[in-house]
């Protein structure tokens, strides 16, 4: 079991386990107390090699509008990306399964790209003059143009130019190379800001999103009002678990995450993910509850 989850948090991959039927009614024995990660991982979060950071910062320097754009694999590392990006002055994009990772309400904030995204992202991306991205697959569902200079941080070696050569393919933990990142750039990087520009972008999606709400078809409340309406009572610490469809492409269109976490079954291939992802969801925040209370 220990070895199980060992390979399940350092591969980020499955691990499975079968049991015969006897095995799974035995009782555990008295005082057996579950694994833990103490003394079973090592710390990996290791900085690349010098050459390569050092490509990368001057690739930045260079820019003028670069943009930061997010995948899954950035999740739990968002605190220095948010912070290189503020340095940069630059818009934050998230692939549609990183929804959630920074706040719609963030002034960095530029939404989801791709398909299932907002034309303020895209309008962001078509605009830069180089992409910074962390933890994405380039999976054509992302959106992520191959057309621009980019730089490309991940953890996993194959996902480095899966599908396409990138300029910079950068080998690291996300959080720790954004970190040097952030570090290692001037205060003053003579970039864009770009910020104003965001402000007047999302003020017109969001005009275009209420000329939306007032179309009326007969056929029941459109998905720009009930994702309208949803944005504003979900609550900010709420964990919303994502199933798969039309309603699934207008939840990443018109709903503005303040702090939500969101769950989805990668790219859409799982009908029926959301009630199983929803009830793990409770469970894991009841045990963290849980404990809280222990601990006071």
């Amino acid at each position: 079991m220990n070895l199980a989850c060992k390979n399940a948090i350092v591969e980020r991959d499955v691990a499975h386990l079968i049991f015969p039927d006897e095995v799974q009614t035995l009782p555990a024995g008295d005082g057996v107390e579950a694994g833990t990660r103490d003394g079973r991982l090592g710390d990996r979060r290791m900085l690349l090699a010098a050459d390569t950071l050092a490509a990368a910062l001057q690739r930045l320097k260079d820019a003028k509008r670069p943009v930061v754009i997010v995948g899954y694999g950035a999740l739990g590392r968002m605190g220095y990306v948010i912070k290189l990006a503020e340095k940069l002055k630059a818009p934050v994009l998230t692939t549609f399964k990183a929804k959630g990772q920074i706040a719609d309400d963030h002034p960095h904030a530029a939404g989801v790209l791709g398909r299932s995204g907002t034309p303020v992202a895209s309008w962001c991306m078509n605009e830069s003059d180089l992409l910074l991205v962390f933890g994405a697959s380039f999976s054509n569902h992302t959106g992520i143009t191959s057309k621009k200079s980019i730089i490309q941080v991940d953890y996993d070696p194959m996902t480095l130019g899966k599908f396409h050569s990138v300029e910079v393919p950068v080998l690291g933990e996300i959080g720790l190379t954004a970190e040097w990142l952030w570090r290692a750039l001037p205060d003053n990087p003579g970039v864009d800001d770009q910020r104003p520009e965001l402000v007047e972008r999302w003020g017109i999606w969001r005009d275009e999103k209420a000329r939306r709400r007032e179309r009326n078809r007969d056929k029941g409340i459109n998905s720009a009002v009930l994702f309208d309406v949803l944005s504003r009572i979900a609550p900010a610490k709420a964990v919303i678990a994502v199933d798969v469809g039309n309603n699934t492409y207008s939840f990443g269109r018109y709903f503005e995450c303040r702090g939500q976490r969101v769950l989805m079954s990668g790219y859409l291939g799982s009908i029926g993910f959301a009630f199983p992802a929803a009830m793990g969801a409770w469970s894991a925040t009841q045990v963290q509850a849980d404990h809280t209370a222990a601990a006071r």
